[in-house]
């Protein structure tokens, strides 16, 4: 018998962010929020307002520093379309900018109008610590954003390392177990007590005279 069962829980799979602020559609949005473990900034904005133009490059930064972690996704609330349509209806945007924070699905939080970069860095900073890390392996199924032309980066995730398969665990055998055969009969075994090697076809043919 085995002494002990160690088993390991599947950790949550994560996808890498992006290392540049994304021009979503909805479909993007609802995609990318569906990501587990990664901190997902919607970026509500108009291209003719110049708060949002002064906070551009401050989330391009961002971007970059926080590649691993975050995808930050530009919803063009000035331009008629279902973006625009989905930040009213789903989001109640009513002024740009508005930044809101997703982690796991839920808002943790939100900023209105130009924001300093401390600000931003200390908001980045506080929602991505703690994100699971591991090695990169590919996910299976629709990849968030595979329409914009993702890079192959974009489509990892994240799992750590000597997972197993779902419904396998480990098992520590004691070093004096016996072998599972031990103390069957050999009949059971497809042997008997006299059991050789298997006859070649020359001498069955032999035997057989």
């Amino acid at each position: 018998m085995v002494s002990s069962v160690v088993g390991e829980s599947l950790p949550v799979e994560r996808r890498q962010g992006i290392s540049r602020v994304h021009e979503a559609s909805a479909s993007d949005v609802k995609l990318w929020l569906a990501e587990p473990n990664v901190l997902v900034v919607l970026d509500f904005y108009s291209s003719t307002s110049a708060p949002c133009q002064a906070l551009s490059p401050k989330l391009d930064a961002m971007a970059k520093k926080y590649a691993e972690h975050s995808a930050i996704m530009e919803v063009n609330v000035g331009r008629p379309g279902e973006a625009a349509t989905m930040a009213m209806n789903e989001y109640q945007i009513d002024k740009v900018p508005v930044l809101k924070f997703f982690l796991n699905g839920k808002e943790v939080a939100e900023l209105r109008g130009d924001q300093s970069d401390e600000v931003l860095e200390s908001a980045f900073s506080k929602y991505t610590t703690g994100i699971v890390e591991g090695e990169f392996t590919m996910k299976e199924g629709d990849l968030p954003g595979s329409n914009s032309q993702r890079t192959v980066e974009d489509m990892m995730v994240r799992g750590k390392k000597g997972d197993l398969a779902v419904g396998i665990t480990r098992v520590r055998v004691p070093k004096d177990a016996k072998e599972v055969t031990e103390g069957l009969p050999k009949d059971m075994l497809g042997l008997s007590s006299d059991a050789g090697q298997p006859a070649t076809p020359a001498s069955a043919g032999k035997s057989a005279k």
